[in-house]
């Protein structure tokens, strides 16, 4: 309906002004009766409103690459284990996966006006939706962990009976909550954005989406980080209380008086409950490690909103995005650091592919002319005998010979 040649007409004559943001381009466009197609094609053509710079780019790569890097041992470790096919450990491959994300979109962020050829608008859309989704994930992530540690501490009777059906009801949650994160996360691709709704120029949308999904959006990250501070707060203060009452008990405790069915008789399961509740416990603590490098990551917008209000020039708007992956960086180390089974299995993993590969090196340097050599010692060996005894037999008469 925009496709008029006098408007068209109309709009090469006047001047173009120059853009700083991608979607002041779609802007003005728009409310210049052009067509989306248009807009989208003219837009693309400003390289400059895509390109992130070339120390903007290092930075993109190196996290992207690190992010990867970092989370495919700790992906590869807990998949390849079957001792590690535990409730705990699937959570944390589900978080490893989320990270995984956060990677790929940095690093579309920056090939993907360059090697797929794709345009300026499905760039950006699509690279912030990767980001929204590998952080609606990893939330969601966390809150399963928070959950299945709330349940281990505070209700350790209920756990060790479901104990069971524990990696099935961990299977159907990630399942769940990775479609409605989906869902959501990439709706604006599929048309739920203000510029294929015509809604750009109004004052309904925040940047290039409308204002119903950043209320969704927040809800449920709303929701999440209730269960993620709700569950965590819990624990932390039952650990506590059961720390003063266990010291309590040691303090009151005669060491010399017998037990009720004699000395030694209970020490057994007393200490294996003790021990159960132990790990328990080292597995919370390590959830409330991730939950506090997320919150400390994502509250690091605030910061670059705060600065890009007092000193707009300096605004680092490309870094808003790329320092919420700052908790994908972490996450890995925080749980290599602190899971020792899964440690010492990526220890052992490796050790045995370092083993492989110098076998199979050493094997491709053997000299040939060693074997060569070392197969005429061995000819030489075999026909030796032979020799000494046609020496060592006594030759015979010419009489006898004939």
């Amino acid at each position: 309906m925009f496709n008029n040649s006098s408007d068209l007409w109309t709009l090469t004559e006047k001047s173009v002004p120059e853009f700083d943001r991608l979607i002041s381009c779609y802007k003005w466009h728009l409310q210049n009766n052009v067509s989306i197609a248009q807009a989208d094609e003219a837009c693309s053509m400003h390289k400059d409103l895509v390109s992130l710079g070339t120390e903007i780019d290092i930075v993109f790569w190196l996290m992207g690459l690190l992010i990867i890097i970092s989370n495919a041992p700790v992906l590869l470790g807990i998949i390849g284990t079957r001792e590690l096919h535990r409730p705990i450990y699937i959570y944390l491959a589900n978080l490893a996966v989320t990270d995984v994300f956060a990677g790929i979109g940095l690093l579309y962020r920056i090939v993907g006006h360059v090697g797929l050829n794709v345009k300026a608008f499905k760039l950006i859309m699509t690279y912030v939706n990767l980001i929204i989704f590998s952080q609606m994930t990893s939330a969601s992530a966390l809150s399963l962990m928070s959950v299945n540690a709330y349940v281990a501490v505070m209700h350790p009777e209920f756990f060790h009976i479901h104990a069971d059906s524990a990696k099935l009801c961990a299977g159907v949650a990630l399942t769940v909550s990775w479609i409605v994160c989906a869902l959501l996360a990439f709706s604006p691709i599929m048309g739920w954005n203000c510029l294929h709704m015509q809604t750009l120029t109004t004052g309904i949308c925040i940047s290039w989406y409308p204002l119903s999904f950043i209320i969704t959006c927040a809800s449920i990250l709303l929701l999440l980080c209730i269960i993620l501070m709700f569950t965590n707060i819990s624990v932390y203060l039952a650990i506590r209380e059961r720390e003063k009452r266990r010291l309590v008990q040691v303090a009151a405790r005669d060491p010399q008086a017998p037990g009720e069915n004699g000395p030694g008789q209970n020490n057994a399961a007393q200490e294996e409950a003790q021990k159960k509740y132990e790990e328990r416990v080292y597995k919370a603590r390590t959830v409330m490690v991730h939950v506090v490098v997320a919150f400390i990551c994502w509250l690091l917008p605030l910061l670059f909103f705060a600065v890009c209000k007092i000193l707009p020039d300096v605004c680092p708007r490309n870094g808003v995005l790329a320092g919420i992956c700052l908790n994908s960086l972490i996450n890995p180390m925080a749980t290599l650091i602190r899971m020792s089974d899964l440690r010492n299995t990526i220890w052992q993993k490796l050790t045995g592919i370092h083993q492989t590969l110098v076998t199979v090196i050493r094997g491709n340097r053997a000299d040939p002319q060693e074997d060569q050599a070392g197969t005429g010692e061995f000819l030489t060996l075999q026909e030796g005998p032979a020799h000494g005894e046609g020496r060592n037999t006594p030759r015979l008469a010419p009489d006898e010979q004939s």
